[in-house]
Protein backbone atom coordinates (compact mmCIF):
# COMPACT_ATOMS: atom_id res chain seq x y z
CA UNK A 1 0.00 0.00 0.00
CA UNK A 2 2.83 2.56 0.98
CA UNK A 3 4.33 1.68 -2.48
CA UNK A 4 1.37 2.39 -4.45
CA UNK A 5 0.46 5.35 -2.67
CA UNK A 6 3.97 6.75 -3.20
CA UNK A 7 4.36 6.56 -6.78
CA UNK A 8 0.70 7.52 -7.19
CA UNK A 9 1.35 11.05 -5.04
CA UNK A 10 5.06 11.77 -6.06
CA UNK A 11 5.33 10.62 -9.35
CA UNK A 12 2.10 10.12 -11.34
CA UNK A 13 0.14 13.01 -9.26
CA UNK A 14 3.00 15.71 -8.75
CA UNK A 15 1.17 16.42 -5.87
CA UNK A 16 2.32 19.35 -3.83
CA UNK A 17 3.06 18.54 -0.36
CA UNK A 18 0.25 21.05 1.41
CA UNK A 19 -2.05 18.29 -0.81
CA UNK A 20 -0.81 15.07 0.08
CA UNK A 21 -0.76 16.75 3.85
CA UNK A 22 -4.88 17.62 3.42
CA UNK A 23 -5.60 14.07 1.76
CA UNK A 24 -3.66 11.98 4.19
CA UNK A 25 -5.64 14.15 6.93
CA UNK A 26 -8.72 13.48 4.90
CA UNK A 27 -7.90 9.73 4.76
CA UNK A 28 -7.33 9.58 8.49
CA UNK A 29 -10.23 10.34 9.26
CA UNK A 30 -12.31 8.43 7.10
CA UNK A 31 -10.32 5.60 8.81
CA UNK A 32 -11.14 6.78 12.34
CA UNK A 33 -14.78 4.74 12.83
CA UNK A 34 -13.41 1.70 10.51
CA UNK A 35 -12.41 -1.77 11.94
CA UNK A 36 -9.26 -1.63 10.17
CA UNK A 37 -8.22 1.15 13.10
CA UNK A 38 -6.58 4.34 11.79
CA UNK A 39 -3.53 3.42 9.73
CA UNK A 40 -2.89 5.26 6.63
CA UNK A 41 0.19 4.52 4.51
CA UNK A 42 1.65 7.62 5.78
CA UNK A 43 1.67 10.12 8.68
CA UNK A 44 2.33 13.49 6.49
CA UNK A 45 4.14 14.56 3.39
CA UNK A 46 7.55 14.45 5.45
CA UNK A 47 7.23 10.92 6.22
CA UNK A 48 6.04 9.98 2.52
CA UNK A 49 9.59 11.98 1.46
CA UNK A 50 11.31 10.21 4.09
CA UNK A 51 9.98 7.27 2.88
CA UNK A 52 11.05 7.53 -0.51
CA UNK A 53 14.50 8.65 -0.04
CA UNK A 54 15.05 5.54 2.78
CA UNK A 55 14.47 3.54 -0.61
CA UNK A 56 16.98 1.31 -1.39
CA UNK A 57 18.15 1.73 -5.25
CA UNK A 58 21.06 -1.24 -5.66
CA UNK A 59 23.70 -0.90 -8.18
CA UNK A 60 22.15 -2.08 -10.99
CA UNK A 61 23.20 0.58 -13.66
CA UNK A 62 21.24 1.33 -16.75
CA UNK A 63 23.15 0.78 -20.10
CA UNK A 64 22.34 1.50 -23.58
CA UNK A 65 23.05 -1.32 -26.72
CA UNK A 66 22.61 0.25 -30.25
CA UNK A 67 21.06 -1.70 -32.65
CA UNK A 68 20.05 -1.53 -36.16
CA UNK A 69 18.60 -3.55 -39.08
CA UNK A 70 20.96 -5.92 -40.96
CA UNK A 71 18.90 -7.51 -42.89
CA UNK A 72 17.84 -8.06 -46.79
CA UNK A 73 18.14 -4.27 -47.77
CA UNK A 74 15.04 -3.44 -50.76
CA UNK A 75 14.48 -0.26 -52.26
CA UNK A 76 11.01 -0.11 -50.38
CA UNK A 77 12.26 -0.41 -47.20
CA UNK A 78 10.55 0.45 -44.08
CA UNK A 79 12.11 3.75 -42.30
CA UNK A 80 13.02 1.39 -39.37
CA UNK A 81 15.01 -0.92 -41.16
CA UNK A 82 17.62 2.25 -41.95
CA UNK A 83 17.60 3.58 -38.51
CA UNK A 84 19.58 2.96 -35.41
CA UNK A 85 17.95 2.13 -31.97
CA UNK A 86 19.33 2.52 -28.92
CA UNK A 87 17.82 0.09 -25.89
CA UNK A 88 18.57 0.91 -22.24
CA UNK A 89 18.48 -1.65 -19.84
CA UNK A 90 19.57 -2.89 -16.64
CA UNK A 91 22.24 -6.07 -16.07
CA UNK A 92 19.12 -9.06 -15.48
CA UNK A 93 21.67 -10.33 -13.46
CA UNK A 94 22.32 -7.77 -11.14
CA UNK A 95 18.47 -7.00 -10.94
CA UNK A 96 17.74 -10.94 -9.82
CA UNK A 97 20.44 -10.85 -7.51
CA UNK A 98 19.34 -7.87 -5.61
CA UNK A 99 15.73 -9.42 -5.85
CA UNK A 100 17.09 -12.30 -4.17
CA UNK A 101 19.12 -10.68 -1.75
CA UNK A 102 16.28 -8.53 -0.67
CA UNK A 103 14.85 -9.50 2.97
CA UNK A 104 11.31 -8.38 2.04
CA UNK A 105 10.55 -11.22 -0.60
CA UNK A 106 11.87 -13.65 1.79
CA UNK A 107 9.06 -16.43 1.73
CA UNK A 108 7.43 -14.71 -0.98
CA UNK A 109 9.05 -16.35 -4.19
CA UNK A 110 7.98 -19.63 -5.97
CA UNK A 111 11.48 -21.34 -6.78
CA UNK A 112 9.87 -24.56 -8.44
CA UNK A 113 5.94 -25.13 -10.07
CA UNK A 114 3.15 -26.05 -7.83
CA UNK A 115 -0.28 -26.91 -8.41
CA UNK A 116 -2.56 -24.85 -6.33
CA UNK A 117 -5.29 -26.12 -4.99
CA UNK A 118 -7.79 -24.89 -3.03
CA UNK A 119 -10.70 -26.56 -0.32
CA UNK A 120 -12.95 -28.33 -1.75
CA UNK A 121 -9.87 -29.35 -4.93
CA UNK A 122 -10.49 -27.14 -7.53
CA UNK A 123 -7.72 -25.56 -8.93
CA UNK A 124 -6.69 -22.35 -9.20
CA UNK A 125 -3.75 -20.00 -10.50
CA UNK A 126 -2.25 -17.16 -8.97
CA UNK A 127 0.93 -16.79 -10.18
CA UNK A 128 3.36 -17.65 -13.11
CA UNK A 129 4.66 -20.73 -11.32
CA UNK A 130 1.01 -21.93 -10.52
CA UNK A 131 0.27 -21.46 -14.27
CA UNK A 132 0.04 -24.39 -17.20
CA UNK A 133 2.85 -23.46 -19.24
CA UNK A 134 5.56 -23.39 -16.56
CA UNK A 135 4.49 -26.50 -15.04
CA UNK A 136 4.55 -28.14 -18.98
CA UNK A 137 7.53 -26.79 -18.89
CA UNK A 138 9.20 -28.34 -15.20
CA UNK A 139 7.93 -31.81 -16.60
CA UNK A 140 9.71 -31.88 -19.61
CA UNK A 141 12.79 -31.00 -18.29
CA UNK A 142 12.60 -34.14 -15.53
CA UNK A 143 14.64 -37.04 -15.98
CA UNK A 144 13.25 -39.95 -14.73
CA UNK A 145 15.14 -43.37 -13.69
CA UNK A 146 14.40 -46.48 -11.51
CA UNK A 147 15.54 -46.84 -8.53
CA UNK A 148 17.11 -50.51 -7.78
CA UNK A 149 15.01 -52.66 -5.18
Amino acid sequence: MQFKTADFLYRRAEMSATNIDELLDIWAESMENSDAGNDTPFTSHDHLYATIDATRHGDAPWKCLVVSYNGEVTPNRPTWQADEWEVFYRDPDVVLTHLLDNPEFCGLIDYATYIGLDKSGERYWSDFMSGNFAYRRSIRSLTFRELPC
